[in-house]
């Protein structure tokens, strides 16, 4: 009986990942197709022949992997755009990791004057989207000289509002017991949350981290805005310039694109699920 509920359940579960996980699946399958089959299956599907539709066709008729070759090969300023995305997510996450715990910690257990106004305020900054952000963030990196650096990527991200906000629901949960408690046997404050409600956070953390590194992984107007110099172009903006390149060349690239935060999240998905188990949204 146990496992019929068992298998109903991933049946279940199946069904309703299948519009998410279908997209994906016919990107996968088009990246094995030769170009010439692209241009046919592109120009077929969708039309009316005697009274039906004609089908899409999958699997390939030819599959090859010639394209993935030419990627990876004839087209070096990929590697590039590759490791600067991996560098701007290292550092923006890593930076976030020492910014937002702190921030959320105060926002959840500390009484101060306008917690709650200025709290609300990175509420309405994570409400916001980047279109109206743009321009006084383009002001701030010209008063850095921030502009065209790496810098213009990744200090928005560290000091994102969104792990804050998440981490502060996972404090929040936390008993004021266990801060009375640590104040009692005469622990300062910060021994409590670096001894203490730290190690408890890394299920939270992997739910920030994962999150944060997904978006900077993604960016694109940022460094459309920000970055001039094409050397310092991610792989996300790469990936937007490679729309007149070949359909098998696109598709390749873009699914290349995908396996490094496939790769984390397989890598955090226990943590993650504990992390959100734990932050009450």
């Amino acid at each position: 009986m146990h496992r019929r509920h068992k298998g109903r359940e991933a049946a279940l579960s199946l069904l309703l990942a299948l519009p998410f996980l279908l997209p994906l699946l016919l990107s996968l399958g088009f990246t094995f197709l030769g170009d010439w089959e692209v241009r046919q299956l592109l120009r077929e599907v969708g039309r009316y022949e005697d009274g039906v539709f004609l089908p899409l066709r999958l699997p390939p008729m030819e599959a090859s992997l010639g394209q993935y070759a030419d990627v990876l090969l004839h087209r070096p300023e990929i590697l590039t755009t590759f490791f600067n995305s991996l560098g701007y997510v290292l550092l923006s996450v890593s930076g976030m990791l020492l910014v937002a715990p702190p921030a959320a910690f105060a926002f959840a257990k500390l009484r101060f004057r306008g917690r709650e106004a200025l709290f609300y305020g990175y509420v309405l900054a994570l409400l916001l989207p980047f279109q109206v952000l743009c321009v006084p963030l383009t002001l701030t990196m010209d008063a850095l000289r921030l502009q065209d650096t790496p810098w213009a990527i990744v200090l928005p991200e560290v000091f994102s509002p969104l792990p804050v906000f998440l981490l502060r629901q996972f404090f929040k949960s936390v008993p004021d017991s266990v801060l009375e408690a640590a104040a009692v046997d005469g622990a300062p404050l910060w021994r409590t949350y670096l001894q203490i409600l730290l190690p408890l956070s890394g299920p939270a953390l992997a739910v920030a981290a994962m999150l944060s590194a997904a978006r900077c992984w993604n960016l694109i107007e940022q460094p459309m805005l920000f970055l001039r110099t094409q050397r310092l172009h991610p792989l996300s903006l790469y990936i937007h310039e490679m729309m007149s390149a070949s359909q098998p060349e696109f598709l390749a690239t873009s699914v290349l694109a995908m396996l490094p935060l496939l790769l984390l999240f397989l890598l955090l998905n226990d943590e993650m699920r504990k992390g959100l188990s734990q932050m009450n949204l």
